[in-house]
């Protein structure tokens, strides 16, 4: 029976929507299938795995407000969370970006800038979790003394353990950080970095 001039099947589709949108807003740990590392504040920081902490919406990844609660920001009011694989800076309102792991951490900050990937190549964000530089290099290092050593058709192998990678191949050159090309590529890398730690010496 229609009510109000609407069909049963529609105010039962309100309902689910409806039902939906607080279960989000309460933390409800069914809206939230994945789990997640992260920084405890009410555990003096400690490293704890929580499940029903995420979910992935729109391509990103939505924190459940309880564990967002609980995360301990640093002074850059940022924490650290790692996420179906992948770890993440994360701001106090829920925002995150996907960073390099290192370290079994995300990526430090290195001249305000933290290391990801794209489909396109390398990237960098600042502390806002702003898209700063993108690249289409295969590799990028940190920045330091303003300039980047960064590859292309270089491949990333894993070393035996898998905590950590290699750089192999490709061919080296070194950016600014508005992503101007400032070293030529070349496929030498140690004359590449010989010239790098010149040019960041001047």
């Amino acid at each position: 029976m229609a009510r109000g001039g609407g069909s049963a099947l529609e105010w039962g589709m309100l309902m689910t929507a409806l039902l939906t949108t607080l279960a989000l807003a309460s933390g409800n740990p069914a809206a939230f299938e994945l789990s997640c590392e992260y920084s405890d504040k009410t555990d003096e920081g400690v490293f704890n795995n929580a499940e029903h902490c995420a979910r992935e919406e729109n391509g990103g990844i939505v924190f459940n407000p309880e564990y967002l609660r609980r995360m301990q920001f640093g002074d850059d009011g940022l924490a650290p969370a790692g996420v179906a694989g992948n770890w993440r800076w994360v701001r106090q309102d829920g925002r995150s970006v996907a960073v390099l792991t290192y370290d079994n951490s995300p990526d430090e900050f290195e001249e305000g800038l933290s290391r990801g990937r794209r489909p396109e190549g390398m990237a960098y964000y600042d502390k806002q979790l702003n898209l700063a530089l993108a690249t289409s290099y295969a590799w990028a290092e940190p920045f330091s003394g303003g300039l980047a050593a960064v590859c292309s058709h270089c491949v990333i192998v894993p070393e035996p353990g898998g905590e950590h990678s290699m750089v192999v191949g490709g061919d080296w050159g070194a950016i600014d950080r508005q992503g101007r090309l400032v070293l030529p590529l070349r496929p030498d890398a140690d004359s590449l970095r010989r010239e790098l730690k010149a040019a960041r010496a001047r």
